[in-house]
């Protein structure tokens, strides 16, 4: 399920191969399997295809995560409504609520280096700090850290997330352990949005939202999207434990919002969830306006420390 990246890079970069697990990897298979560079265990994973997000009315708000996830100004030559075509974000909770992420587009190595060397400020006014890690040059800025492991590929995170995915790729061969189902969700065709949710993880307590009523009893949650009129439609596949706990997270669904802090914030009203039960499994769809999407994207920004 690999998938074959065509990009153009900028100025002199490090073509040499990635160690990982003490062996060389050429640039071309860092970039074509980012899911690849993700720690294990993941409970929540969301993959977003940026450049597609970039051209709707809730662009610039992609765009602050973006630069968030890669804090880079103009001294680096980085521009992410221009650079980032996409990102994998795994959430975890390994010390607390930690996150890693593969961002991928095209990044100029050269001017990156040139920048922290002179401890540039980033576009949240920190100066940008190169410190080694594992083998690494990591380049932080505040919480968030971020390693250029090629010109297309940047793995980003806070201390704790980016430090497991570098600890496990310097002592493992270059495999997926993303779960295949996860995998095979993520790189749907057509797909602009994924997101997938495995609940019998036993920190999945912590990395999924608290504040879904339907959590009770889940197991798995598999959501895909697209940025179409009125914003951005859902459809999905919420699995439980038990046919008791699908028929409550069905009326859930269907009888108000599945976000309970959204109640009296929005004078327009909810959006119509549209759901199916089947005997463990409970089908859904639903169309988000840009509020909505807004709102679910400043969730996003406070889960990865985005001020």
């Amino acid at each position: 399920a690999a998938v074959a990246l065509s990009m153009t890079g900028c100025g002199h970069v490090d073509d040499a191969p990635v160690l990982v697990g003490g062996i060389g990897v050429g640039a071309t298979t860092i970039d074509a399997d980012p899911l690849a560079l993700l720690p294990s265990g993941v409970p929540l994973l969301a993959y977003v295809d940026a450049a597609a997000m970039f051209g709707t009315s809730f662009g610039g708000d992609v765009a602050r995560i973006a630069q968030a996830l890669v804090p880079l100004g103009p001294a680096s030559n980085f521009v992410p409504t221009r650079d980032v075509t996409r990102m994998f974000t795994g959430f975890y909770a390994m010390q607390g609520a930690d996150f890693c992420a593969v961002v991928q587009g095209n990044f100029d190595i050269d001017r990156i280096r040139a920048a922290a060397e002179a401890k540039l400020a980033s576009p949240g006014g920190r100066p940008l700090v190169k410190t080694r890690y594992a083998g690494q040059d990591v380049y932080t800025s505040g919480e968030i850290g971020f390693v250029a492991l090629t010109r297309h590929t940047v793995i980003s995170g806070n201390q704790t997330g980016i430090r497991r995915a570098l600890d496990r790729l310097s002592t493992t061969r270059l495999e997926r352990a993303v779960p295949p189902w996860m995998v095979s969700l993520m790189v749907t065709p057509g797909a602009s949005f994924a997101m997938a949710a495995d609940g019998t993880i036993s920190s999945a307590g912590a990395a999924i939202p608290a504040e879904l009523p339907m959590a009770t009893g889940l197991r798995y949650v598999r959501a895909l999207g697209n940025f179409k009129p009125p914003g951005m439609n859902v459809a999905g596949t919420i699995t439980y434990d038990t046919v008791e706990h699908a028929t409550a997270g069905t009326a859930l669904l269907q009888s108000g919002p599945a976000l309970p802090v959204l109640v009296g914030w929005i004078a327009g009203g909810m959006p119509q969830v549209k759901a199916e039960q089947a005997d463990t499994d409970v089908g859904f769809t639903v169309a988000l306006d840009d509020r909505l999407v807004r709102f679910g994207l400043g969730m996003l920004a406070s889960r990865v420390g985005v001020r």
